[in-house]
């Protein structure tokens, strides 16, 4: 009998192609893939919540497959790990209902972009270093302005399936965490590139390049070349993705 198997994952994407299989390119996606079929001897479909870009970072990635192999739950997460580099970790494996699906199942998605005022060695893989001055205030009013939904048409170049780029923001603000500047959002969905996109944008205004009207045109304009350049991906992180309280178990 088929059995759909949640995993949560963890990785640095610092040295992969983004989450997504591609043809000649290392990825999350394909590391996993490979990794379960090395563990089960069955090539499975692996689906994720989110198509993270390429060195982007995940504390809270989640996806399924389905497998035949009748193994233990606890053998699944500890066998899957031994077959996946040390910057790839599956932190928990679980057997949910046939009706789960890792991304069309997902309520919400939060993403944390980590900014650094300082030099800093030990998070130089997982930061952008900006040494300009730039309004914190700016950066918390422009925050609020994305709550609600809205269309991102000038956060993203790519093209969507859905046929819009509407999407519905839950949370936007930004926080201090020690020395570190954190932007943190969660919303239904993201577009390609939206959270750097926005995250390069309010910088652009917080340090004076942009006004904060030309800010708010822009869910209006809709247009990727009327907003600010793409904060570098080495600073973004998935965090989290949220289901319903039943989660299909």
């Amino acid at each position: 009998m088929e059995r759909n198997i949640r995993i949560d994952v963890e990785y640095e994407g610092t040295r992969y192609h983004g989450w997504q299989i591609q043809e000649n390119a290392d990825t999350i996606q394909g590391r996993l893939t490979e990794a379960v079929r090395r563990l089960t001897g069955e090539t499975v479909s692996l689906i994720g919540a989110g198509r993270t870009d390429a060195g982007v970072h995940a504390r809270g990635q989640v996806a399924n497959f389905f497998m035949q192999k009748k193994l233990p739950l606890h053998n699944i997460e500890a066998g899957l790990n031994a077959y996946l580099p040390r910057d790839i970790v599956v932190k928990a494996a679980r057997e949910v209902s046939a009706d789960f699906n890792a991304r069309f199942s997902a309520r919400k998605r939060v993403y944390h972009y980590y900014l650094s005022p300082r030099r800093t060695a030990l998070w130089r893989n997982f930061c952008w270093q900006f040494f300009q001055p730039f309004d914190t205030h700016i950066l918390h009013r422009l925050a609020k302005q994305v709550i609600g939904e809205h269309d991102f048409g000038a956060f993203s170049r790519v093209a969507v399936q859905s046929g819009h780029k509407r999407c519905w923001v839950y949370e936007s603000r930004w926080f201090q965490q020690g020395e570190m500047w954190v932007y943190r959002i969660a919303a239904n969905r993201f577009l390609h590139g939206m959270v750097r996109t926005l995250v390069g944008t309010m910088m652009e205004v917080a340090r004076g390049k942009m006004t904060e009207e030309q800010f708010r045109s822009l869910f209006e304009v809709r247009d990727r070349k009327a907003a600010g350049p793409a904060a570098p991906a080495r600073g973004l992180i998935l965090e989290a993705v949220e289901y319903d309280e039943r989660a299909w178990v």
